[in-house]
């Protein structure tokens, strides 16, 4: 959230050099609790996505982070190497279907 729309900022907000700490404390506090209000509603809008998802697609979602573990993992693998190279056997396929080929 840009700071500019914040509620936390009074409308007709002095010079912030000139308030006194206590003004700036309690300006922080409610900015972080501001901001912790704009995560907790993140975390619920990405919940609900992934109960729709499971819904409509049951066990797309663990497929997902399934995948997902696997992007991560190779991605610090090429991090740590920087002469990492693609495998024989994952060359020409996606991230989302190297996990899947195992299990099939």
């Amino acid at each position: 959230m840009p700071p500019h729309e914040s509620s936390a900022f009074p409308k007709n907000l002095s010079d912030p050099k000139l308030l006194p700490g206590v003004e700036v404390d309690e300006m922080l506090t409610r900015i972080k609790h501001s901001h912790g209000h704009y995560y907790k509603m993140m975390n619920i809008e990405v919940w609900a996505l992934v109960e729709t998802l499971d819904g409509l697609f049951p066990g797309a979602w663990g497929q997902f982070m399934t995948n997902r573990q696997i992007a991560v993992k190779q991605f610090l693998e090429r991090d740590r190497a920087p002469n990492w190279t693609v495998e024989s056997k994952d060359a020409g396929t996606d991230v989302e279907t190297i996990g899947s080929e195992e299990e099939a």
